[in-house]
């Protein structure tokens, strides 16, 4: 236009043909961009130098909710954060808070920051928010719903902290498994010598008799005796197999007068 009027010597028809052909790539560029916007998964809102709003999505206004008219280019915005906060969308603000959260935000984006940081909105859902500056001034952000991540997440920490105590659990099943066994070692040694000691002294009253009705029962204490210390060898080797897992309770009716009566002929 500035050739035409200036009398270049250009045609107004070729003038309006190059105008029509930037207008075209323009409309062409634009399109694409907001084709591209309105299919991320993720809600976009663009500011300019001044930080008004000069471009978003549909996503960004369905996360946010914001009413038919909030958004438009031009819009400051202070005005969307403060009607974010004054209906609960950011988390532990009171009303004389807004303005400086307000501010701080302000003069983040216009210091040119880069950020990431999650809000949770008051219906518990868990948004992610990513800003980078643009060149020449203005800020983009794109907002993300991880609330789904966020629940797996914690599912996963739950887990961990159950497995954590489980392992907690049966190390000390184990540490206590051990020292029964540690104390049954102890008493078996110190036990399996009375028995063959009592052998010893029966063998040597057996030895030193001569009346045939003596001599038997002197033999069959011997032989108790024997039996005994068998029985706590044996029970030595219940506790191998108890650790080879091999051991397997059996619940039976029994006559303690049996159990009672070798502890006696033993004493």
């Amino acid at each position: 236009l500035t050739s035409a009027l200036r009398g270049s010597g250009r045609e107004v028809a070729a003038i309006v043909a190059i105008l029509d052909e930037a207008g075209q790539e323009l409309r062409f560029n634009r399109d694409i961009l907001l084709a591209t916007l309105e299919n991320l998964d993720q809600g976009v809102s663009v500011v300019d130098a001044d930080m008004c709003l000069v471009a978003w999505n549909q996503r960004y206004q369905q996360l946010f909710d914001y009413p038919p008219g909030m958004l438009y280019v031009g819009r400051p915005v202070a005005d969307l954060i403060r009607f974010n906060a004054q209906r609960g969308k950011i988390e532990h603000l009171h009303d004389q808070d807004i303005e400086d959260a307000i501010s701080r935000r302000v003069s983040f984006m216009l210091a040119g920051t880069s950020h990431v940081f999650q809000r949770t909105l008051n219906n518990r859902q868990v948004i992610e928010l990513r800003g980078r500056p643009l060149p020449g001034g203005g800020y983009v952000t794109s907002y993300s719903d991880v609330t789904e991540y966020k629940r797996v997440e914690r599912e996963l920490l739950e887990i961990n902290e159950n497995l954590e105590q489980r392992v907690a659990d049966r190390t000390q099943e184990a540490e206590l498994a051990q020292q029964s066994r540690t104390h049954f070692l102890t008493a078996v040694s110190h036990d399996v010598l009375q028995p063959i000691n009592a052998a010893r002294l029966f063998a040597s009253a057996l030895y030193d008799s001569s009346e045939p009705n003596e001599m038997q029962h002197l033999a069959e204490r011997v032989d108790a005796s024997l039996r005994a210390a068998e029985e706590l060898l044996d029970g030595l080797l219940d506790i191998s197999q108890l650790d080879a897992g091999a051991l397997r309770p059996e619940l039976t009716v029994f006559n303690a007068k049996t159990l009672l009566q070798d502890l006696l002929e033993q004493y």
